[in-house]
């Protein structure tokens, strides 16, 4: 689970076409919504109709289960999918961050391999500390140097 990139990206997203358990970082669905986009772009482009539309109903439910692991991710529920007909609103719940600590969809509550970060998280709520901050500003628990 561990790919990154463009391809990995993309691969994992087909791979799992399925799968509505478990999680996609925020990098992999954006670059799976890229590779949905760069595909009609070239279809629209040279006039291929049909094509596209097959192109955008073979990835219609890809494109669900990889949204709805999105929302697990950043810790809801994968209902919350369904805002994305408010396209302002679910733009912005699809670029929150990955929930990392106390999210329920995280199977033991460890850190998966998918999701890397070189920023330290508060060990009780999660919430990420600006530079030089000795307590967290979302529970109050002092931060270790």
């Amino acid at each position: 689970m561990g790919s990154t990139g463009f391809a990995g990206a993309v691969s994992l997203a087909l791979r799992n076409y399925t799968n509505v358990r478990g999680l996609a970082t925020r990098a992999q669905y954006w670059w799976f919504v890229l590779f949905q986009v760069l595909g009609s772009l070239v279809f629209n482009v040279l006039h291929l109709g049909p094509v596209n539309v097959l192109w955008t109903l073979a990835l219609v439910v890809p494109s669900i289960t990889c949204g709805v692991r999105r929302h697990h991710d950043a810790g809801r529920s994968g209902w919350w999918l369904l805002t994305s007909i408010v396209p302002i609103w679910g733009l912005v719940l699809l670029l929150y961050p990955s929930k990392l600590v106390n999210n329920r969809f995280r199977t033991g509550g460890s850190l998966d391999d998918a999701v890397t970060t070189s920023f330290a998280t508060c060990a009780n709520c999660g919430k990420m500390p600006l530079p030089g901050q000795a307590y967290c500003t979302g529970c109050g628990a002092a931060l270790n140097p």
